[in-house]
């Protein structure tokens, strides 16, 4: 948990506050080191919703210039043009166990 002094507090509350709502995490206000109050988040709904959908920033990033369809049979086209088929594999491997 971060610890800031009243001080420096009251030079950046702003920021600090920010902060919490960003990352959800308080922050400890201390008066010659000693704990004497907490900011903390009014919601944690924020940072859960950033971590359960990690691709939300990037909504309205990807245009696509086909169906869903098209794309997905592209994917499995392009894996398996680079995927060595599971024989041409067994067979490197007792090939090599013969040497």
């Amino acid at each position: 948990m971060k610890t800031v002094s009243l001080v420096r507090a009251r030079r950046a509350l702003g920021r600090l506050a920010d902060g919490v709502n960003e990352t959800g995490e308080p922050v400890v206000l201390t008066r010659r080191g000693k704990a004497v109050a907490r900011i903390m988040p009014t919601t944690q709904s924020s940072r859960r919703r950033r971590i359960a959908d990690g691709f939300a920033g990037l909504i309205g990033t990807v245009t696509l210039h086909c169906s869903f369809d098209e794309l997905q049979q592209s994917i499995r086209e392009l894996r398996s043009e680079t995927a060595l088929p599971r024989t041409s594999t067994l067979a490197l491997l007792d090939r090599a166990g013969r040497s």
